[in-house]
């Protein structure tokens, strides 16, 4: 099975299992303004130092049609070219099963405890749980990175490609 993020006709799929993120070229160069309009509510703007090249980075909710509030995290740079270069390898640590979730081994450590969840072991048991990622992937688009909530990168890149979808849509 194969996933198209939706953006456009041209945009690049991620083969299920093979791919944590999409990447797709614009010129558009996008703000946290442009995500009002699509009724995106901020939680809190992250302290950039240490994520190279990036201009602000936020943490906040948007409810896609049909369902629950999802949490994203954006990341924005002067251009695709800085997200791609400088952006990708920080959201390849922070995304899937292999994402870096202990301050002590990431790279960029601004509010690393936004980007897990804690599972409680079973009812009644004495178990610590697990800690798991909250972005099974990500999509660069533009001058931004998006980092979507899901348990895998199929829900991930879905739900970046809604958000994705309601911009362009919003925008034109």
């Amino acid at each position: 099975a194969i996933l198209s993020c939706g953006v456009s006709d041209d945009a690049p799929v991620a083969g299920q299992g093979q791919s944590n993120k999409n990447v797709t070229p614009s010129d558009q160069l996008f703000t946290l303004e442009d995500f009002g309009a699509i009724g995106f509510k901020v939680a809190k703007e992250y302290n950039v130092d240490g994520l190279t090249a990036a201009t602000s980075a936020w943490f906040g909710f948007w409810r896609p049609e049909g369902s629950d509030a999802k949490e994203f995290e954006f990341r924005f740079y002067a251009s695709h070219e800085d997200a791609v270069l400088y952006g990708t390898s920080f959201a390849d640590e922070a995304t899937g099963e292999g994402a870096v979730l202990e301050e002590e081994d990431a790279t960029w450590k601004e509010d690393i405890k936004d980007r897990k969840y804690f599972f409680a072991g079973p009812i009644g048991s004495h178990g610590s749980g697990s800690v798991q990622p909250k972005y099974g992937g990500y999509s660069i688009y533009g001058n931004m990175i998006l980092l979507c909530e899901g348990a895998n990168a199929t829900h991930s890149l879905e739900r970046c490609s809604s958000l994705i979808s309601a911009l362009r849509l919003a925008g034109s």
